[in-house]
């Protein structure tokens, strides 16, 4: 809750009020309504998405792991279930139970406990050996997956523990998609590392082909938006 109360962006779900009910003894929290419903009930209702739906999406996404990472917070938990869509399209991370606050020098170290779900589980959480904000950029990549197929990575995996020890010791990382621009292969290729050092950061995705925009153009407008928000 301390964590949450300090959240204010664009694209990150908006925390309102917390009370406790002592005649009932339960806790609400209030949080903003979006009600486009999350990424996730959208492939159920709809099917798997256009890739320039996928690369709207992913843009703005980034822009929220972006704030999030800059505020040295990893979500933890990422995926289409946990990423909310207003009416007006704007994406909204959401649910930050999993999330953790670190100090620099202790991200690798204090982060060793399993999080998350499995099938966009990082292989360095799986494994235990430490990890930081790059685990969350393997899920931004297996989530990207998710919307294009239209169901979870690893889709031909239906037992978890199959899952974690496949995602633990498979270098390839999850099958890519069928059919995506080479732009969108590649995005993924950067994403799906699995050596975590060799991973981008989110601020670094921000300037790939597959999400960046003209200079001057909707990108840049939607930028100086979630800066002033």
């Amino acid at each position: 809750m301390s964590l949450y109360k300090k959240l204010k962006h664009r694209h990150v779900v908006g925390y309102i009020d917390a009370r406790f009910d002592a005649a009932t003894c339960a806790f609400y929290i209030f949080l903003e309504y979006v009600p486009g419903g999350s990424i996730a009930s959208m492939l159920t209702r709809f099917g798997r998405f256009q890739e320039d739906l996928v690369r709207n999406y992913t843009r703005q996404l980034l822009l929220g792991l972006e704030y999030l990472h800059g505020r040295k917070i990893v979500h933890r938990d990422l995926k289409g279930g946990n990423v909310l869509v207003s009416r007006d399209g704007v994406v909204k991370l959401a649910d930050f139970g999993a999330s953790k606050a670190y100090r620099d020098h202790t991200i690798t170290d204090c982060m060793k406990s399993v999080r998350g779900s499995v099938f966009w589980m990082a292989p360095e959480v799986i494994r235990g050996t430490g990890y930081g904000r790059r685990a969350d950029v393997w899920s931004l990549g297996c989530t990207v997956i998710e919307m294009f197929t239209g169901s979870h990575p690893w889709p031909q995996l239906d037992n978890q523990w199959t899952a974690m020890f496949t995602i633990a010791k498979t270098e390839e990382g999850p099958p890519r998609p069928h059919g995506i621009s080479e732009e969108a292969a590649r995005f993924l290729d950067k994403c799906l590392q699995f050596d975590p050092a060799k991973r981008p950061n989110v601020s670094e995705l921000l300037q790939d082909p597959f999400v960046a925009r003209p200079a001057g153009g909707p990108a840049a407008a939607e930028d100086r938006l979630q800066h002033s928000f």
